[in-house]
């Protein structure tokens, strides 16, 4: 049974809700990966999904970004149903993905990469955008020019965050940021993602580091074998027996 989900000291209960997945099966052929998902992001959010390896995490955001729709269950992003939308559609109502591994145009520099995050804006903030993520990533702005494939691996995850930013996303999605990143980056990068979450970004973060993940969050759902075992806020998921005996690393 899920753990009751509290405000965690941020007043976000009766906050909008972005996204709202109910009873969500999605299917790779004739196997089923996702099996009756139900997950609730408020306005301002940060909300994590926890799980090992093949537990449907990364399944979870390429179901909510259309990548692989679901075949029971709805979906739905500030109450606009989404669960039959194309990829392109879903994006263009305000979702924008870190990917896993970063996933950088390479062989662009990182001020093309960043400009490619702002494609589909046409406002006259996007310099403005731009000059505030320098404050956040004063790494990108000293690589502006450099190629993107020729970054360390925490400053291309950097890069990527940035890009998504540009989006100016009402939901940003990130699958495993601190995956392969060095020690002395993974800190700093979820320093910089509790600073953007605080800054009124609503995120929903997929992560294998659960002791991290959870020290910033506001609630979590942890996925086992594509059903959703315990939920709750994430204080009560870092106090909970079973959670801290198969995730935290407590014997």
């Amino acid at each position: 049974m899920a753990e009751s989900m509290s405000d965690n000291g941020k007043n976000k209960v009766e906050r909008e809700i972005v996204l709202r997945m109910t009873d969500v099966c999605t299917y790779y052929g004739a196997i089923r990966a996702l099996n009756k998902i139900n997950i609730e992001i408020r306005k301002g959010e940060m909300v994590c999904l926890l799980g090992g390896n093949a537990s449907g995490k990364s399944t979870t955001l390429k179901t909510i970004l259309g990548y692989a729709p679901p075949r029971e269950g709805t979906i739905e992003f500030l109450g606009t149903r989404t669960e039959k939308m194309q990829t392109k559609e879903i994006v263009g109502l305000g979702v924008s993905l870190v990917p896993e591994n970063r996933r950088l145009f390479g062989r662009m520099s990182v001020l093309e990469n960043l400009k490619m995050g702002a494609f589909l804006r046409n406002d006259d903030e996007i310099e403005a955008d731009m000059e505030h993520l320098f404050t956040l990533f004063p790494r990108v702005k000293e690589r502006l020019h450099q190629t993107a494939g020729t970054l360390s691996g925490g400053e291309q995850q950097m890069v990527a965050m940035s890009r998504a930013l540009m989006a100016r996303p009402k939901l940003l999605l990130m699958d495993e940021p601190s995956m392969g990143l060095a020690p002395i980056f993974v800190q700093t990068v979820f320093d910089i993602i509790q600073t953007i979450s605080n800054e009124g970004t609503t995120i929903f973060m997929v992560e294998q580091n659960a002791n991290m993940a959870l020290s910033i969050a506001d609630k979590g759902y942890v996925l086992q074998t594509g059903e959703i075992v315990l939920s709750g806020s994430a204080e009560a998921l870092r106090t909970n027996p079973q959670m801290k005996k198969a995730y935290l690393g407590d014997v």
